[in-house]
């Protein structure tokens, strides 16, 4: 029995999420989807600025452990780094994770509301 045809043919679905962003927010959710760099980005996100130092502390993990997430982290455009002194602090890149965000909801915007799974409707408070 051949599968029934979605509303949305293949090639509406590439326009409808452009493949730059899914391979980028693909990439993404895979990094994110460690429990340690999860744990990092949050946080970053609740603290701000963190050392290797302190971050390692806080969540209990080796310094290498830390340091190798950051350096993929930071390779992915998720966090940025910066030195004062000796240290270096490393914070979420905001700008990269307000563009994600707002691409994906421009991308399901159907009109003023987004309806999702047909049971929620959400509203843009600002673009």
């Amino acid at each position: 029995m051949p599968l029934k045809t979605s509303k949305i043919a293949e090639t509406e679905f590439s326009t409808f999420f452009p493949e730059e962003y899914l391979r980028r927010a693909s990439k993404i959710l895979k990094l994110i989807s460690e429990e340690s760099k999860l744990r990092i980005m949050l946080l970053l996100a609740k603290e701000g600025p963190c050392s290797v130092t302190e971050i390692s502390e806080t969540l209990q993990m080796t310094q290498p452990t830390v340091s190798h997430s950051l350096s993929l982290l930071r390779a992915a455009d998720l966090v940025t780094s910066n030195r004062a002194g000796k240290n270096i602090f490393y914070d979420i890149n905001e700008t990269t994770w307000r563009e994600m965000g707002r691409q994906f909801f421009d991308y399901l915007q159907k009109g003023n509301d987004i309806h999702f799974l047909g049971k929620f409707v959400l509203k843009r408070l600002s673009r």
